[in-house]
């Protein structure tokens, strides 16, 4: 469309929008204004470099895009999936198209992760980058015999020197950070997909949810109204989850909420895997 036209037809669309009180419509084009108008100012005063500036020719394609952000783009679109199973995803390095990256919480370890990473992060970045090549799974940092990350020691400020003239220092220790322990809540294959049950772990009841043969982990508790009512017995269609008790709508793999309310509180979510068809739950994840 040549460029008359389209301020023509911009110009008669925003008349209408006005004149039928269409809120949202007007809304979209005053943010657009607001993200534009920044960008635009500064590129009109030779300022290119400038975040705003960048970020609207970056939207345009008129700026270049270092590769380590667009990995992170790209990493950004999976890693809501792996933080739902009580998994990070940490991107280490990008170098001659090899993305270097590393799983840790319950990823590391899990039997599951390197099918996440082939079926998930792997298909992810060969969709988005161009100039992808390969991913490369990083060995998680050292830990401890027992399974524990190793002990934090901080420094502290060394207090006033004593009365026999030597500085007296405290030495801080953070308690070691314990992996999640996990326990058997059944079979997946007990579970068919788009469907859900309520499991007792440890003397907590946990909703489990089957969205297309993936497992998903949840508190089962509404937070709403003080977080009193169960959410057995939730409606689950099209990968969202709805509170049979208030209705509240969330997103069935992240626990965010999907409705009119998207301020309140999420579903806390738990860490689960499959193990041999063997659904487990972090018991003791808070």
């Amino acid at each position: 469309m040549e460029f008359d036209q389209a301020v023509t037809q911009l110009a008669t669309l925003v008349e209408t929008l006005e004149r039928d009180g269409d809120e949202r419509a007007l809304l979209l084009l005053a943010l657009v204004d607001d993200v534009h108008r920044p960008g635009i100012e500064q590129i009109v005063a030779g300022e290119f470099e400038r975040p705003e500036a960048l970020a609207l020719r970056s939207m345009y394609g008129l700026a270049p895009v270092d590769q380590t952000t667009e990995a992170e783009e790209a990493l950004d679109e999976i890693r809501p999936y792996i933080e739902s199973h009580g998994g990070a995803l940490e991107l280490v390095e990008v170098r001659d198209g090899v993305v270097s990256v590393r799983m840790t919480g319950s990823c590391n370890g899990c039997a599951a992760s390197a099918m996440t990473l082939r079926r998930g992060i792997e298909e992810k970045l060969r969709e988005r980058l161009d100039w992808f090549e390969e991913v490369v799974a990083l060995e998680p940092e050292p830990q401890d015999d027992d399974g524990s990350l190793p002990l934090l020691q901080i420094q502290q400020v060394p207090k006033p020197a004593a009365s026999n003239g030597a500085a007296d220092s405290q030495l801080l220790q953070i308690g070691k950070l314990k992996k999640p322990v996990f326990v058997d809540v059944g079979r997946l294959d007990e579970l068919p997909p788009g469907t859900s049950k309520a499991v007792d772990v440890d003397g907590n009841s946990v909703l489990i949810l089957n969205i297309d043969d993936e497992p998903y982990a949840f508190a089962n508790v509404c937070p709403a109204a003080g977080g009193r009512l169960p959410l057995e017995g939730a409606r689950l269609t099209d990968g969202v989850l709805v509170c049979p008790w208030h209705n509240c709508a969330y997103d069935a793999r992240s626990g965010k909420r999907v409705d009119d309310e998207p301020g309140e509180p999420a579903l806390a979510v738990l860490p689960i895997a499959v193990r041999d068809g063997v659904l487990k739950v972090a018991a003791n994840a808070s």
